[in-house]
């Protein structure tokens, strides 16, 4: 049976559709977040979502969406804030998230993926320098 170029542009239409719903899926799902002092001291856990929504503001460019803080267990607004908007960015298999709306005065917490886990090192960054300031650990919840 022949096709023709409607049918084609139906079933990629369809297959982008899939795709999106797919990744959406992975997105916004719930997450144990830990970070943690130079001593591996939890300072902050709380409970967050990625979502697909971008944010509002940031002084960092690239495309930045929203996490929401669902719930807070152990938290030092001075370490690491949780009261502010916190963004993340997925670029390259890099997970980064943190503040970016301070400009010149961003907390990022950057790392790769283990599975349904994600490792990696907690930085504060500024134009002249960064400085690292812990650990952190999400563990995608069920």
């Amino acid at each position: 049976m022949p096709t023709t170029s409607s049918d084609k542009f139906i079933v990629s239409v369809l297959l982008s559709a899939l795709t999106a719903a797919g990744q959406a899926q992975g997105v916004d799902t719930r997450w144990q977040l830990y970070v943690a002092d130079l001593k591996h001291e939890v300072k902050v856990e709380a409970t967050v979502r990625f979502v697909e929504e971008p944010i509002a503001e940031s002084c960092m460019g690239g495309t930045w969406k929203r996490v929401l803080v669902e719930a807070k267990t152990t938290f030092d607004e001075k370490f690491f804030p949780l009261t502010e908007p916190i963004a993340y960015q997925l670029e390259n298999g890099e997970l980064t998230l943190g503040r970016t709306a301070v400009c010149d005065g961003y907390l990022l917490l950057s790392g790769k993926s283990d599975d349904s886990t994600i490792h990696g090192d907690y930085d504060a960054v500024s134009i002249a320098a960064g400085r690292k300031l812990g650990y952190f650990t999400l563990k995608r919840l069920p």
